[in-house]
């Protein structure tokens, strides 16, 4: 972000601009949990994917995360293989392979139950 002006990141940011000023000058307040809640809404507001989490490809090509079972017709000749998973902002979810050239895989929910 620092291509925008102080005024620009504050209004992006919903911070004031000294807040923002200061930011870039490398003082980092005691508490900033203000700061982290405005950094988290600018991420949601432009789709920045959530933190990555490796999961295991089971066979049918399924993925198992937070409960529910995903996949996708890519993952078939994938199992066994260890995937990095992602939240999207839609509340879907993305694959990408660890080996290079990295793919990345959009995944659906296969099933409602919860997995164990």
């Amino acid at each position: 972000m620092s291509a925008l002006s102080v005024a620009e990141a504050s209004l992006v940011l919903g911070l004031g601009r000294g807040t923002v000023a200061r930011l870039r000058h490398g003082y980092w307040p005691a508490d900033p949990r203000k700061i982290e809640r405005a950094w988290n809404r600018y991420k949601a507001q432009r789709g920045v994917l959530a933190s990555w989490f490796l999961r295991r490809v089971y066979p049918g090509g399924i993925v198992r995360h937070a409960g529910r079972a995903w996949g996708g017709s890519p993952l078939v000749d994938r199992t066994g293989q260890l995937l990095a998973v992602a939240r999207e902002t839609g509340g879907g979810l993305v694959a990408q392979t660890l080996e290079l050239p990295a793919e990345r895989l959009p995944l659906a929910q296969v099933r409602n139950e919860v997995t164990a």
